[in-house]
């Protein structure tokens, strides 16, 4: 077992209360300090990265550019204490500061700036505390209800919709507003007011970014294309043609104060929290279930929402905005060779250096470099693979991933999510609802039966039909089961005699079903139609018995095997 594995936070080892809570009182004691020049480097390569990408963000959710990195700070520090995976890197993410802007934005119309700010700083305490509220009642589970289908189809609209809120900054104009269409529309029409410098230092910034992000992933380009773009515009006169730039930068570490919105607002506030925690925990949860898998690692979900909200109840507090966990700064993390969560100490020790000493050297940053910064990192929020991939297994994945793309570039950010959201529980109730089926037939030469849609080749036992559900039977399902097995009696060719239900691959049942199976077995009593159970478990039998549904069973050994079943029938007749 590798050293790695044995620092796994979520190991056996750990099962003390404090331990439970705070991940680093397990593996701080048993920390390697051969481990510490691989964290230090990682550290700095990952601050490298959040530098440039929380101004960027805090541009795109319409703050000043330290709010992205109080944020960041904030959030790593911790991460650190609470995070349970050695590689993923709490802080502002592209889709969660545009949902910010968009969801925000929509309750703070006619605002000033500093109540816009205020709002988005409650709003980010609330997003913790949905999620601490989430961890106390242990509801990890929640993100296994957004399917990956969804999350792909989201995240190529994210992407999109990000980039089109970009496109007006990175070619030198002002006033665009609205969905994807809106803001693509607005730049297209006003390409006659493109400021050529802008443009020329947006464009130069962009071919540098992509040229990084291909062949030296290691290397912090970003910060290195903002400093250079930096010192351009300080040392020329782009300022005064028209090149837009941040402006001053406060020094000093994020002020702590609890953000408090006007009165009456902050169940406005309410909704679009909740659609950022979601969010927010499913970027986080990705991130770590990747990166566990990659390493072989156990993920604790539950204690990862507790880290969701504490860094972002850290964020609001700190006069920041909504952090996750960001998979493109996991993905370098992971690369450069990061050991344990202390890379994120590392990462904000240098963040605090910079917010206490050199904000000054980012006063004369273009806006149209973090315009470049944010498209080049949403770029790779497009799975084009992953979309393939859909396109040819399944039609219903397909179309799933297509509602939450055109929801994000039709009605937006926000709308999207909830979108997404709704698909996904509503593809789990569909098929909890009409779940697989297969009418069965025996394989010859054998005592086994198999699906006759997959294998034609099965024999039919003349005037017996078996059926098998391949799903839990409840009370959603009770009733489209039930239809079926009377359409299938009544679509034989041949006159049915027996109904065999195979109870393999439905292991437990409820009362609705329970009651199901007994109407059906004396609908078809009436028309001279036996119906028997197969192998049904101990807890379907159970459930039979107490809930006074086994009445039409009640000398019939239900456990015994089809080709059994189907034998004794025989004989008895």
């Amino acid at each position: 077992m590798s050293d790695r594995m044995e620092l796994d936070p979520t190991d056996d080892g750990r099962n003390g209360p404090v331990e439970t809570v705070l991940p680093i009182a397990d593996w701080l004691p048993r920390y390697d300090r051969s481990w510490l020049p691989a964290d230090v480097l990682a550290g700095i390569t990952v601050a490298a990265a959040v530098l440039p990408e929380g101004m960027a963000y805090a541009s795109l959710a319409g703050l000043p550019p330290e709010t992205g990195l109080y944020a960041g700070l904030l959030a790593l520090v911790v991460y650190v204490f609470v995070g349970t995976s050695r590689q993923v890197i709490y802080g502002p993410t592209s889709a969660l500061a545009v949902l910010v802007a968009t969801g925000v934005g929509s309750v703070a119309v006619g605002g000033s700036p500093t109540e816009y700010a205020t709002l988005i700083g409650a709003t980010t305490v609330l997003v913790g505390v949905i999620s601490v509220i989430a961890w106390l009642f242990r509801l990890g589970f929640v993100v296994n209800f957004i399917s990956e289908s969804v999350l792909t189809g989201f995240s190529a609209g994210a992407a999109l919709y990000i980039t089109a809120t970009q496109l007006d900054k990175l070619v030198g104009i002002s006033g665009a507003s609205g969905t994807f269409f809106e803001r693509v529309g607005f730049v297209v029409t006003h390409l006659g007011a493109t400021n050529l410098p802008t443009l020329g230092i947006g464009l130069g910034a962009l071919v540098l970014l992509a040229l990084g992000e291909r062949y030296a992933k290691r290397v912090p380009t970003a910060l290195i294309v903002v400093l250079l773009a930096t010192g351009l515009v300080a040392v020329t006169d782009l300022q005064r043609r028209g090149v837009t730039v941040v402006g001053r930068i406060p020094s000093g570490l994020p002020p702590i104060s609890l953000p408090t919105p006007p009165t009456g607002m902050l169940p406005d506030l309410v909704p679009v929290a909740f659609a950022l925690f979601l969010l927010s925990y499913v970027e986080g949860m990705g991130a770590v279930e990747t990166f566990a898998r990659r390493h072989d690692q156990r993920v604790d979900a539950d204690q990862e929402l507790l880290a969701d909200g504490l860094t972002n109840i850290a964020a609001g507090l700190g006069h920041g905005f909504v952090v996750g966990g960001s998979m493109s700064r996991s993905a370098l993390n992971d690369e450069i060779g990061g050991e344990t969560q202390l890379v994120s100490g590392v990462s904000a020790v240098v963040l605090a250096l910079v917010l206490v000493f050199f904000t000054d050297l980012f006063t004369t940053l273009p806006e149209t470099v973090l315009a470049a910064v944010v498209i080049v990192a949403v770029a790779g929020l497009v799975d084009v693979p992953e979309l393939r991939r859909i396109y040819r297994l399944d039609t219903l994945e397909l179309v799933t991933a297509a509602s939450a793309f055109l929801g994000v570039l039709i009605f937006g950010m926000l709308a999207g999510v909830f979108i997404g959201v709704f698909v996904s529980l509503l593809v789990v109730v569909g098929r909890a609802t009409y779940p697989n089926t297969a009418t069965l037939g025996r394989v010859p030469g054998s005592d086994e039966f198999g699906d006759l849609s997959r294998h034609p080749e099965n024999e039919r036992v003349p005037g017996v039909l078996v059926y098998r559900v391949d799903a839990e039977l409840f009370f959603a399902n009770a009733p489209t089961i039930r239809a079926e097995v009377i359409d299938a009696v009544n679509d034989r060719e041949t006159p049915v005699s027996l109904v065999v239900f195979d109870m393999r691959s439905s292991p437990t049942i409820d009362l609705t079903a329970a009651d199901m199976l007994a109407s059906l077995a004396e609908d078809l009593d009436e028309r001279g139609i036996d119906f028997r159970l197969a192998e049904a478990d101990g807890a379907v039998r159970d459930v039979l018995t107490a809930a006074d549904a086994a009445g039409p069973f009640d000398d019939m050994p239900l456990n015994e095997r089809v080709v059994t079943v189907i034998e004794e029938w025989k004989e008895e007749r």
